[in-house]
């Protein structure tokens, strides 16, 4: 049994601080992205053995948990709403095409296999958590190609999400009044739209100040984490994943006051600098490598697999209407990583009874393999 050390939630927080400035400068010279890197990094950590105290543990749990939310708040501040403009409803509805034969396919195969729903459900999302940062670390969060990935992911994340949580809601007690409450965070967003039209309408000047480098009080910045906070709380309150609410708080911002403003980067600055790395790091750290030892779990780990990768290439041969085979083929094996998200369906399943022990230690290791390889693959495939 290895041995377990101990240490300061300080001290790893240094190391991780550390490892963080190092590791983009180590995985462009290797040639995979930076999360990829920041994963593997934490895994060497688990296996070292590192734990931290009860109370610093809490500490690291939650900026980890913090910074996937805030991801998923960049996340929706990324999607480039002038390119609508541009473009038109197109990739919106490429997307909603590639996602809904994603799940068709996915609950075909799963039920050939003899999977239930759930697991076809799971298998439908993406992970944006790793798209985001390989798109933008490759400079194509403004292109038509780079905007149709980010859609097409957010739109797949977001689907599954929702359906996710009306199943299990379901599940429990069967058509409910709680269903209905998850309209609340849409008419909130709604409602916090248009009244930000109006206060930009009427108030333009004093509005622009927040956006100035030299503010001192950073009341900007303060916006948006209230902004951000305001929709995660609200998506607790009516028992969804607060990264829903994130997801849309960073829409709001991306529509009220869209391209390349002081704030946004200093959004990116807090977020890629120092929440998302901890995050990465530890979603590595809570590998289980006891897990490649269960009875089994080779034979699921392959036919998941299999769907895994199925269910996105395919579908993303659609995009070959507007891109080259190469740019849609790299895009299905992008599309195809999963991360926190289905690793948290996954927990939920196994607790409510929906999938079995071993089936979650197999979705655990598809998380792990296509976070690592899918990234790498597609970076590959577009070095210049």
């Amino acid at each position: 049994m290895p041995m377990t050390i101990t240490i300061s939630p300080y001290i790893l927080l240094l190391t991780i601080a550390i490892f963080a400035f190092i590791i983009p400068i180590l995985s462009g010279k290797i040639g995979i992205p930076a999360v990829v890197g920041e994963i593997i990094f934490g895994i060497f950590l688990g296996v070292l053995g590192l734990s931290v105290e009860t109370e610093g543990f809490i500490v690291i749990d939650f900026l980890a948990g913090f910074g996937l939310i805030f991801l998923m708040f960049l996340a929706g501040l990324e999607i480039d709403f002038s390119k609508v403009e541009v473009y038109g409803m197109k990739p919106f509805l490429l997307g909603i095409c590639i996602f809904i034969i994603t799940l068709s396919l996915s609950v075909f195969l799963t039920s050939k296999l003899g999977y239930g729903l759930y697991l076809a459900l799971l298998l439908s999302t993406s992970a944006v958590g790793l798209v985001v940062p390989t798109i933008r670390e490759l400079g194509m969060t403004k292109s038509n190609f780079g905007q149709t990935i980010l859609i097409t992911t957010f739109i797949a994340d977001f689907a599954a999400v929702l359906l996710v949580t009306l199943y299990t809601l379901h599940f429990e007690k069967g058509i409910s009044w709680e269903m209905f409450l998850i309209g609340l965070i849409f008419v909130l967003f709604f409602m916090v739209y248009y009244l930000g039209k109006l206060a930009i309408w009427h108030y333009p000047e004093r509005l622009s100040a927040w956006f100035k480098s030299n503010q001192p009080s950073e009341i900007g910045v303060r916006a948006a984490f209230a902004l951000l906070l305001v929709f995660v709380a609200l998506s607790e309150i009516v028992a969804v994943e607060a990264i829903l609410g994130a997801f849309l708080a960073g829409v709001m911002l991306a529509l009220l006051f869209r391209g390349g403003t002081v704030l946004e980067q200093k959004l990116y600055g807090i977020g890629y600098g120092f929440l998302i790395p901890i995050f990465f790091i530890n979603v590595g750290m809570q590998f289980d490598v006891g897990a490649l030892y269960e009875k089994g779990i080779y034979l699921v780990l392959a036919k998941i697999l299999l769907i895994a990768f199925v269910v996105k290439i395919v579908p993303s041969l659609l995009l070959r209407l507007r891109h080259s085979w190469k740019d849609s083929i790299s895009a299905g094996v992008l599309l195809s990583s999963r991360l926190s998200l289905i690793i948290a369906m996954a927990a939920v399943g196994l607790e409510l009874g929906l999938i079995q022990r071993a089936m979650e230690s197999a979705i655990i290791l598809l998380a792990i393999i296509t976070s690592i390889s899918c990234p790498t693959i597609f970076r590959r495939m577009h070095e210049k």
